[in-house]
This record gives structure tokens, C-alpha cells and sequence, in this order.
């Protein structure tokens, strides 16, 4: 159940992403956020989802749209595009197009990753981590949405964002003017989508 905490903060629980086949129909996605909200797979301007991924397989074609990837728990991930290999680290982001062939695997026992999907001719988009220290000021533990949409999705420690408390996985919308400082007392690290529409 989504947690509305003001008219542009909200808080999305791990527990109720929606599921869904891909569209290659070789594995199951979580849904963490999609615009416009009633939005399909062939209609969104941007979605961010997560997957649990096994053994490599081809990435389904996606024209138009532009992709980001970053592993956040698992053995590790081999991705290919265009016949490029690439491995990236926890928390590493690899940018690419629908457009080109691509295929990915975990390269071990399994992997979990994020994915941010734009459809590029209606938004425009940045993937990026963010750790934030326990002393951190507040400056560095604050997140705007700059009259746009910010995501931020908690991967490790702990966090608070205006008395709601975040578990491994929730993320946190913020749009329009939302700005909102996440408390942390060990220290946590975000995943965090920026999001604008053009």
C-alpha cells in the first residue's frame, strides 16, 4: 500500500510492488513506480522496476526508450550490449538504449537489479546512488524534485523520511516541489531516479 506522507511525498512498500511477466516472457518484474500511474508496459513515459535474474537470457527489443541498469544485491551481473561485454559492481549504473542488442545474466547464484526505462521522446532521466553518513548535514541528506519526480529507494541501513520508516527496498516518491531530508542513524545508501518530463 502506497503511504501518501504529503500532497507531493510518498512512500511505496517493497511488499506491494505489482508483479509482472517480461515482455519476453523469460522472467518476472516488480513494479516500483510508473508514469502516468495506469500506464502499460507499451505506454509509459518512464517506469523503475526491479528483477531477481538467473541464468542469462536476451533482453526483449525496446524502441525508442532509453535504459538504465544497476545491480543492488546478489552473486553479481553480466550484461552484453552490441557484443560489448560489461560487469558491473553493486550500485554501478550501465546506460544504454532499447535499441540495441542486449542480453544479461547473473553471474552466479542469482542477482537483483534496478531498471529505470524512459520512453525518450517523453522524459528525460538520471540514475544514480547516494550514501548518506549518519552525521551527514542536512544539505547532503536532502532530496528535491526540482518541479519534476525524484525516486529514492532504500538498498542498505536505515532511513526515515518525514517519521515514515524505510525498509530494504521501499522507495520514496517525491514531485512537483517536494523536498524532504531522510534521517539516518548507522548511516544508508539510495538508489535515486531524477525525472523530467520534456
Amino acid at each position: 500500500m502506497h503511504r501518501s506522507l504529503t500532497m507531493t511525498t510518498t512512500v511505496l512498500h517493497h511488499d506491494d510492488y505489482a508483479q509482472s511477466r517480461w515482455k519476453n516472457g523469460l522472467g518476472v518484474t516488480r513494479t516500483v513506480d510508473i508514469a502516468p500511474e495506469d500506464a502499460s508496459f507499451d505506454t509509459f513515459a518512464w517506469r523503475v522496476s526491479m528483477a531477481d535474474v538467473g541464468d542469462p537470457t536476451p533482453f526483449s527489443p525496446l524502441p525508442g526508450v532509453d535504459r538504465w541498469l544497476m545491480p543492488v544485491a546478489g552473486s553479481g551481473f553480466e550484461l552484453t550490449i552490441n557484443g560489448v561485454p560489461y560487469r558491473p559492481a553493486r550500485g554501478e549504473v550501465v546506460h544504454f538504449s532499447g535499441d540495441d542488442e542486449a542480453a544479461g545474466g547473473a553471474s552466479g547464484s542469482g542477482s537483483r537489479d534496478l531498471n529505470l526505462m524512459v520512453r525518450r521522446s517523453h522524459a528525460a532521466a538520471d540514475l544514480r546512488t547516494l550514501a548518506i553518513a549518519a552525521n551527514a548535514p542536512l544539505a547532503a541528506r536532502t532530496l528535491t524534485a526540482h518541479g519534476g519526480t525524484v525516486l529514492a529507494i532504500l538498498l542498505d541501513g536505515d532511513a526515515e523520511v518525514a517519521g515514515a520508516k524505510l525498509s530494504t527496498f521501499d522507495a520514496v516518491r517525491l514531485s512537483e516541489d517536494a523536498r524532504e531530508a531522510f534521517e539516518t542513524a548507522a548511516g544508508c545508501l539510495l538508489a535515486v531516479a531524477s525525472l523530467a518530463g520534456r
